[in-house]
């Protein structure tokens, strides 16, 4: 997933019949609450680490979409790296985390999303309320190859002042001040030398034998000489005898009586590169190194990534598989007397399975089966140190975690729950928010790798009945639904053959129109405001059509009077209404699309058009440093200055009757980049974030919720859909 860029400031033609306003600040601004529409994960969940110095207190990195910590009392993970904006934007995908084994209060982050850009670390005296950075010399990545492996990060926990990382292509280096400053463990013997898609994958974790506090660190070395140790705080460095070459700790882990455990892959994963996926899980112990591998012969070739061992039993070791896509997804196999046998979770051979599925949180988990898989990319499993029953792992997906795992092999079933509640990792492009009843979406959403979901409840992960990508999969491109008919929607899509999907019933079903006229991938779109038309206009295939299709009847016209490359949207609440923006003049249809016809407004080729819920006839057009209104279906507008704002919604008034709020994201004046609202028609402005609650890497699109004053809902590319609400 790549950096969504800004989009470049356009300037605006000739206007005429214009006035123009100038914006200002609105005075003190709102206190806001955020959050996120739920989803319920919707992305590669690459590592959780368990504090072992404070129950319940678990953190959470993911590759594209920051950092997160559980807060036991909400039932609930909570974002901790929001404070990075567009200017770090490369930094809220987390590489590695690190939780102090004595101090409970400190955490670190090793933070870069791609290589090719420096990274970062972070520190924190408070849990994650607030960091200090150190930017770093060399690169992370988050989102490469490799990027589900163990944590580079380790805090000595006899020195807890002392914290060790490593990196994919720079060796190990060292802190010793509680990371306020960094220097190259130059000892130490080999930066690794395999690459995976042209990525090095370089130092892949660092573990304390809980015995000796010697430290040890995985690299992957092609010729198998991938484990090191140092008994003198790292000064000098021996190589454990090199075994399985050709294979990768992805993984390791300590017992409490000094094991040492390592799960194997032939690839760095999280995607297989090979044709013949191998793996091994060995234990390390007096200079030895024992192959003590589970049984496969369960119909299933092997590798293994996520090891963790029980704080509270040195012979129960857990062990995730890796690679597997088909059904039921990647295992986890436990064994209770250090690997002499194991106990998996399922046996795909004999379609015995020792475990249930709870994901009722987040439905759209079971993806149209009868059961969710286990998951796949399950790169990190982890035992709670405070409770042998619960073991989290991460997923391509979500975060999923046993409530009775002791209960493997007793012929009692394990249940396997949603545990990703509050964390949302989807990169988002779009979101409608209709004029809603009870029953009826409060949003629409499309986004990258799920394709989207009709959101009966925000605050609900939505059912599976609800999720686009169980009708189609692809990457959609644009999404329109009824604003005066909340249960009619559409959506386009990456697919030749079956470019669009609509539904008339709230999303509960998708089906294609019929008789699509142009074998095309995606498109724009915009249906009118009660949901009997729509209009697309395809993906560029040489030709200028723009279609409109009728709903209830099934039947496509051309609409008339545009040539490619038209901008289109529909009026809010007059059903017969288009307007449109072609070759610098405004245009519009009163007849259902059928024709359109120019006003006379001389407007920016580039321009957006935005129609306003709850106001007929009223349109604005935004092109970068400019924006403009009209209140008389483009007969005329009037124009804001002062402001550089890449995208705008509105959402419902203040009061009853009144003007929509109008939200937007940029820059306006002096208060800078942020999020913004304006209660009196964009006369003034007020910035409504702060410079904790940045998000990351923004995409382009917001809006306001239709039925619910101040609250706002914006895009992001990694982590989710942020919702906004006033602050009671």
């Amino acid at each position: 997933m790549k950096k969504q860029h800004r989009l470049t400031a356009l300037c605006l033609g000739a206007v005429l019949a214009m006035t123009g306003c100038a914006s200002g600040s609105s005075g003190k601004a709102p206190a806001y609450k955020w959050s996120n529409v739920a989803i319920g994960g919707g992305g590669y969940v690459t590592g959780m680490i368990y504090s072992k110095a404070e129950e319940n207190l678990v953190y959470a990195r993911t590759d594209i979409g920051g950092a997160y910590r559980w807060v036991e009392s909400e039932g609930r993970w909570v974002a901790i790296t929001d404070h990075l904006g567009a200017d770090n934007w490369n930094l809220i995908g987390i590489e590695s985390m690190a939780a102090d084994p004595v101090e409970a209060n400190r955490v670190y982050a090793l933070c870069g999303t791609y290589m090719g850009s420096k990274g970062a670390i972070l520190a924190s005296e408070d849990y994650g309320e607030t960091w200090t950075q150190v930017d770093m010399p060399f690169d992370c990545g988050a989102n490469n190859q490799g990027r589900g492996t163990g944590e580079r990060m380790m805090v000595n926990p006899k020195k807890n002042n002392v914290i060790y990382t490593g990196t994919r292509n720079a060796g190990l280096w060292k802190s010793e001040d509680y990371g306020k400053t960094w220097n190259e463990v130059t000892s130490f013997p080999n930066k690794g030398n395999y690459t995976q898609e042209s990525t090095s994958i370089g130092i892949m974790w660092v573990e304390f034998d809980p015995v000796t506090n010697d430290v040890y660190a995985g690299v992957a070395d092609k010729d198998g000489n991938c484990v090191y140790k140092s008994s003198d705080d790292g000064a000098t460095w021996e190589a454990l005898p090199a075994n399985l070459p050709g294979m990768y700790p992805l993984h390791a882990d300590f017992t409490t009586d000094g094991t040492l455990y390592l799960c194997y892959a032939n690839s760095a994963g999280p995607n297989s590169q090979e044709t013949n996926n191998q793996g091994a899980v060995c234990k390390y112990k007096d200079g030895t190194f024992t192959d003590i591998t589970p049984d496969l012969d369960d119909g299933r070739y092997g590798a293994f990534s996520g090891v963790s061992a029980d704080a509270k039993d040195p012979g129960t070791v857990v062990v995730s598989t890796l690679y597997y896509w088909s059904d039921p997804g990647d295992n986890l196999y436990r064994t209770t007397d250090g690997g002499e046998t194991w106990t998996g979770l399922f046996d795909t051979k004999t379609g015995e399975k020792s475990y249930v599925m709870d994901v009722a949180q987040a439905d759209w988990l079971t993806w149209g089966r009868e059961e969710a898989k286990t998951g796949w990319w399950i790169t990190d499993c982890e035992i709670n140190p405070f409770n042998s029953d619960e073991v989290m792992y991460g997923t391509g997906a979500t975060i999923f975690c046993t409530q009775n795992m002791t209960a493997l092999g007793s012929g009692t079933p394990v249940t396997i729950s949603f545990a990703a509640y509050g964390l949302e990792e989807t990169a988002v492009f779009q979101m409608e928010s209709p004029h809603y009843k009870a029953g009826e979406p409060q949003l629409y959403s499309i986004m990258g790798d799920l394709t989207g979901f009709s959101h009966l409840d925000v605050t609900v992960g939505p059912d599976d009945a609800h999720f686009m990508g169980s009708s189609s999969g692809g990457n959609p491109t644009d999404l329109d639904c009824a604003y005066e008919n909340a249960g009619r929607a559409v959506y386009a899509i990456q697919d030749r053959m079956h470019p669009l999907w609509m539904t008339t019933d709230g999303g509960s079903t998708w089906t294609e129109p019929q008789n699509v006229p142009e074998k095309v991938e995606g498109g724009k779109l915009s249906m009118n405001a009660d949901g009997t038309v729509f209009l697309w206009t395809p993906a560029k295939t040489g030709n200028s059509n723009i279609y409109k299709y009728a709903v209830d009847n099934g039947k496509w016209y051309y609409a008339e009077g545009l040539g490619y490359g038209a901008v289109i949207a529909a009026d809010r609440v007059n059903p017969d209404v288009f307007y449109a923006a072609y070759n610098g003049l405004f245009y519009i249809s009163t007849d259902r699309g059928n024709t359109f016809t120019s006003t006379g407004q001389m407007i920016s080729d580039n321009c957006t058009i935005h129609t306003v819920v709850g106001k007929e006839g009223n349109v604005w057009l935004s092109s970068g440093s400019m924006l403009m209104y009209s209140e008389d279906s483009g007969q005329s507008f009037t124009m804001i200055k002062d402001i550089d704002f890449r995208a705008i919604g509105f959402g419902a008034p203040e009061k009853d009757g009144g003007y929509p709020a109008v939200y937007a994201m940029g820059s306006a004046g002096e208060q800078g980049e942020g999020i913004y609202r304006s209660t009196d028609k964009g006369a003034t402005w007020t910035r409504i974030n702060d410079e904790q609650h940045l998000f990351g890497n923004l995409t382009d699109w917001i809006t306001g919720d239709s039925n619910v004053f101040g609250r706002v809902y914006f895009a992001t590319n990694g982590r989710g859909i942020v919702m906004g609400d006033i602050a009671e």
